[in-house]
């Protein structure tokens, strides 16, 4: 098991009801890099309510002519001043990290001003802040069952932002959320 999670770059996390932290209820990690230094990941399935992109640009300073309907994510409560811009690879500038298959993170302002004029890439989830673990900690968490790692699905990435992703996942992976009752029965 322990090589299972070593590296868990480019996967998917689907929080169980081990985690009560009101944040990360529910959600959904893509892991953009994981390695001996520890996990930096982005939360993708919580859309950001009453928050659209103009109040991020007046935040950070970017004026647009033109504004697409954007929708912004939770991202995480680490850097919670910080645009995380995961996308499609089909647009990318020097500062994107290609982190598996068709997906790639950028954290610039330069592909902000393309999303927003559609010139940026095809698939694109903007989100607020980041996930970050300590070395070892996500190691621990997800053989804790805090965490149940799957592959990464772009329809999960990039879909639907009002779907139920995380009930979306745990189908994928054969479970249903009534598995996480929280009642217990008597044998």
């Amino acid at each position: 098991m322990k090589n299972d999670i070593e590296n868990l770059t480019g996967k998917i996390l689907i929080s169980t009801p081990a985690i009560s932290n009101e944040y990360l209820s529910k959600s959904m990690v893509f892991i953009c890099n994981h390695d001996k230094s520890g996990a930096m990941g982005l939360v993708i399935n919580k859309p950001i309510p009453n928050m659209n992109i103009k109040g991020l640009l007046s935040k950070i300073n970017v004026t647009a002519e033109r504004l697409e309907n954007i929708e912004l994510h939770f991202g995480g409560i680490e850097e919670p001043d910080r645009c995380f811009i995961l996308h499609s690879h089909d647009y990318k500038v020097s500062e994107s990290i290609i982190i598996k298959d068709n997906i790639a993170l950028t954290v610039n302002t330069d592909i902000l001003r393309a999303c927003i004029s559609n010139e940026g890439p095809q698939k694109k989830l903007i989100c607020i802040g980041c996930c970050m673990w300590e070395v070892e900690q996500l190691e621990n968490e997800v053989a804790s069952s805090y965490w149940i790692p799957i592959d990464s699905d772009e329809a999960l990435i990039f879909g639907n932002p009002k779907a139920d992703k995380w009930s979306k996942a745990l189908m994928k992976i054969g479970s249903h959320t009534n598995l996480f009752s929280n009642t217990s029965g008597n044998a």
